[in-house]
């Protein structure tokens, strides 16, 4: 312990203060997770990391427990007899030294349910909002809408019952500055209905003139407008109007009104277009803001059936099945999974399938196959007249799909037959657009297997270069080619996908069967693969061997030369020795030449960017992944954006270099690759600490810690750690830093990474210099020094020399 606590302390003695309530049945909000970050001034993701530290060393217990005043149970913590031990220790200290605990259960904000505010009396009566769960995003969007000053309608679309109205009331309860109008459209309704109500409205408000003309009967359109104009030039106005497409002789009417009614907001609720604005109002003149809403998520939906007493098993299959669907969930009355799943599915069948006519049911089946929006070439001529009309949703120009909610209904409703030949249907159609990921897909689900293993064993670069390499895995995992000619080549793509998707232990078992094949090019690919693995884990003495191993069964096959001799230059990189790297990779790129692999070729350059990176020649690396980004497939494009975030920042252009990081980050999402977001996340987070965003940058280093972890990479989770004692190191908080740099040395131990682990133990001597604990610093930047010596890293071991100069100055300095 040092002048303050430590993090983990902290949750120590704040926890002490609560063992009175561990066998009580309500517990304090105090407790929770959001409890304890508030008390303890940490943020909610730092509280998770650390709790689990401590659950894991059996200092803290955790279960489930209700809350005071919160209506569910949730997740709390207390003190283990071991914990119970370490917090007295640490209550005593504190108090014996005067530490500063930074522990104040006065700051804990408990999350209590508040209802909707009180409409202003001069609004229209609104649908009470009883439960509102979840849609937090959502509500979010809907709000910033209506604070532009650009967008006119704000319209919230989607399929009956998906929860339009409640969002709409929820968003309408907090407009207390404005006068809300609610209309309920009805299919009886005419312009004279609604007249009728607006006028009642306007007359509440003090608009008398205005109210007894929209009263009378008899009113113009023009006549009208203009007095709306006039009425509504100023703000202070929302007109909701729920279900509008419901009644199409409103059309002309809202036409009107949405050219007149001034400043003033317009809401609509609708299942399909609203009739009253077209897609050029969103798309071009965007004053117009369209919400496509889909069912709740897991939790809410979870939520949901907890308040009707439904949990556990059945509660996770209804959410599961209905895709969050709001009202088929609050409908359920069954306990069991197969008499719930019955009554949800009768409640879409006579609501949404029911009435249809044979061409529509078809599409709609068509429709469920398909996990992307598809065009209109995708379906068959004989139905293409059923899509006018259909509950089909376009969410792109010429981009259709079912919705969510509908889709397991509609898929688990065909027989047999039905699906494998609307899926024979998708896979002709994806053959002719050229998406090799979504064509494997639909070829396993229409039984076509021999077919598909064709297509993984000729189409293998494409599938793992284009799409999501997770999902591919996800894919291909359990599929077993029949042909003995095409096993190779498809294991192989199944253990590269694998791989990339961080399931190294399967993908290991895969390329050790194939090593074994007396197959040359077979046995050097997987030998390859299997340096790659050790490579991604740090292992690099294992890595080189294995390459090298490759290289040798090889020696007459160029593209395979070409991977084996990149994989060598990667880890002579990674290891400092940049001159043999660059020999290496050079070789690589003349070898892919010469056999036209263009995306090997390009390959050898991406990595040779890197070796210039480590050279400090950050402008030539940027010149060189900007060549390779060209010709990339997402993919790989997703190393490209890293590197080039790195080497930007290096230059100090942290604007570009945070642009090309964030695109990794989604890039690494789309395409399944949790190791390169973990590492783009990590990245970020630097660059966010040179901008002093240091929160945001700590919960990206947190976020970039669970992918670590799991994947058990211990050079990812160095590096995390490592800047989250750069973050708290920048706030001020050295004890904390300190920490978290001993937990970053703590991850290499037993590695063989000099260059890691030199510049670990240079960024840790540097900020204990700061701390004023200069024999330590100067003793961990003399490791470092040497670290770099052994392995020739001169640009680094100038660093390190610089650092020692300063240090021993300073040091020098104080013992005057």
């Amino acid at each position: 312990m040092g002048g303050t606590l430590t993090v983990s302390e902290r949750i120590l003695y704040h926890l002490q203060s609560y063992i009175k309530y561990e066998d009580k049945y309500d517990v304090p909000f105090d407790v929770t997770q959001d409890g304890i970050s508030q008390a303890c001034s940490i943020s909610r993701a730092h509280a998770a990391i650390e709790l689990k530290k401590l659950k894991m060393s059996r200092i803290v217990d955790e279960r489930l427990s209700h809350v005071r005043r919160g209506k569910t149970r949730r997740k709390v913590y207390f003190l283990t007899p071991e914990g119970k031990a370490k917090a007295a220790v640490v209550v005593q200290y504190a108090k014996e030294n005067g530490i500063e605990t930074l522990v104040d259960p006065s700051k804990i904000l408990p999350e209590l349910t508040s209802g909707r505010a009180k409409p202003s009396r001069r609004s229209s009566p609104m649908p009470s909002v009883k439960v509102f769960l979840g849609r937090e995003k959502e509500l979010e969007s809907l709000r910033r809408a209506m604070a532009s000053p650009e967008i006119k309608i704000v319209a919230v679309k989607g399929i009956a019952g998906i929860g339009k109205t409640t969002l709409v009331a929820k968003l309408a309860s907090e407009l207390t500055a404005m006068r809300v109008y609610w209309y309920s459209s009805k299919s009886w309704d005419s312009p004279k209905t609604l007249a009728e109500s607006l006028g009642r409205f306007f007359q509440d408000n003090g608009s008398r003139r205005l109210g007894i003309y929209l009263s009378s009967g008899r009113f113009d359109l023009g006549e009208l407008s203009f007095l709306l104009r006039e009425e509504l030039s100023e703000n202070g106005y929302a007109f909701v109007f729920d279900d509008v497409d419901s009644s199409s002789g409103l059309a002309d009417f809202l036409k009107m009104f949405r050219h007149s009614s001034g400043t003033a907001k317009v809401v609509v609720t609708s299942e399909g277009s609203p009739g009253f604005y077209d897609n050029s109002d969103v798309v071009a003149r965007k004053d117009v803001f369209e919400l496509e809403l889909q069912g709740l998520d897991e939790a809410s939906a979870m939520k949901l059936l907890e308040t009707r007493g439904i949990t556990g098993e059945v509660a996770s299959e209804l959410s599961r099945i209905t895709h969050g669907h709001p009202l088929s969930l609050e409908m359920v009355t069954e306990t069991r999974p197969e008499g719930a799943k019955y009554q949800v599915s009768k409640f879409f069948e006579e609501r949404f399938y029911a009435g249809l006519t044979e061409n529509a049911k078809c599409l709609l089946q068509l429709s469920s196959v398909f996990v992307r929006p598809f065009t209109v070439d995708a379906i068959p001529k004989e139905l293409r007249q059923a899509r006018k009309g259909s509950i089909l949703r376009e969410v792109a120009p010429g981009k259709f799909e079912i919705h969510d909610s509908l889709r397991n209904f509609v898929y688990d409703s065909m027989t047999k037959d039905e699906k494998t030949g609307w899926h024979s249907v998708a896979a002709d159609y994806y053959l002719r657009e050229g998406d090799a990921q979504e064509r494997l897909y639909h070829l396993i689900h229409a039984n076509r297997l021999l077919e598909a293993e064709m297509h993984v064993a000729r189409m293998g670069e494409e599938l793992l270069g284009d799409g999501n390499v997770r999902r591919l895995w996800t894919l291909i995992g359990s599929f077993e080619p029949s042909k003995p000619k095409f096993r190779p080549a498809v294991t192989m793509v199944k253990a590269r996908a694998a791989s990339m998707a961080g399931e190294y232990v399967a993908s290991w078992s895969m390329l050790e069967g194939l090593a074994k094949d007396s197959n040359a090019p077979s046995k050097a690919e997987a030998l390859v693969e299997m340096g790659r693995i050790k490579s991604k884990k740090g292992e690099f003495g294992a890595a080189l061997k294995l390459f090298a191993e490759a290289l040798e069964n090889a020696k007459e096959l160029p593209a395979i030369r070409a991977k084996a001799l990149r994989g060598l230059g990667v880890v002579e990189g990674k290891l400092g020795n940049y001159s043999k790297a660059q020999e290496l990779l050079e070789r690589s790129a003349q070898d892919a030449l010469s056999v036209m692999d263009q995306k090997g070729m390009l390959l050898a350059h991406l990595e040779l960017g890197n070796v210039f990176i480590g050279r400090g020649d950050y402008e030539q690396a940027i010149d060189h992944f900007s060549k390779c980004a060209a010709g990339f497939g997402p993919v790989e494009l997703t190393n490209v954006y890293v590197n080039m975030g790195i080497a930007c920042a290096h230059l100090g252009r942290n604007d570009d270099a945070r642009l090309h990081l964030e695109n990794a980050v989604r890039l690494s999402d789309e395409t399944g690759q949790p190791r390169s977001k973990a590492y783009a996340l990590t990245s970020l987070a630097e660059v966010l600490i040179r901008s002093s965003s240091l929160e945001q940058a700590k919960e990206h280093c947190f976020s970039a810690l669970e992918i670590f972890t799991e994947l058990d990479e211990r050079l990812g989770i160095s590096a995390a750690y490592a800047n989250l004692g750069m973050a708290e190191r920048m706030a001020g908080n050295l004890v904390v830093s300190e920490e978290y740099y001993g937990e970053s040395l703590k991850a290499l131990d037993g590695m063989d990474v000099p260059w890691g682990l030199g510049v670990r133990k240079m960024e840790f001597g540097l900020m204990l210099a700061d701390k004023g604990e200069e024999i330590r610093a100067l003793a961990l930047i003399e490791d470092s020094r040497r670290l770099f010596q052994a392995i020739d890293a001169n640009g680094m071991l100038e660093k390190a020399d610089e650092a020692l100069r300063r240090v021993s100055q300073n040091h020098k300095l104080d013992k005057r």
